[in-house]
């Protein structure tokens, strides 16, 4: 599986991708809302996205928007991921397929990438 990584903490983005690419997935990193769109936008589609909320230069659940709004991603698995508990009073998160609350388990992350 295609996988795409996307938070500006770049030790949880790289153990994140560490565990995945132990499983046997092919991931991309980014640490950035302008990277992951870079990313995104190459050749093929990830089968699976995984977006920090609070990144730096557009936040996760903009990005979301932006991905879904292609054809290429409108039926992709995009998950976020946030600390923040409250965040369905600040986004409407139905462009998730769901969220995930930091810290993130590494059982939590390999049940997500099996299932």
């Amino acid at each position: 599986m295609k996988v795409l990584l996307v938070d500006d903490y770049s030790a949880t983005t790289d153990l994140l991708a560490d565990v995945a690419c132990s499983m046997g997935h092919a991931v991309t990193k980014a640490y950035s809302g302008a990277d992951a769109l870079v990313a995104a936008g190459g050749d093929g589609a990830f089968d699976f996205i995984l977006l920090d909320i609070g990144l730096p230069d557009i936040n996760g659940h903009e990005l979301c928007l932006r991905l879904r709004a292609s054809e290429k991603y409108a039926s992709r698995r995009i998950f976020s991921m946030t600390a923040y508990d409250d965040i369905r009073e600040r986004f409407d998160m139905s462009c998730f397929d769901g969220q995930i609350l930091k810290p993130l388990s590494l059982e939590q992350f390999e049940s997500l990438l099996s299932g």
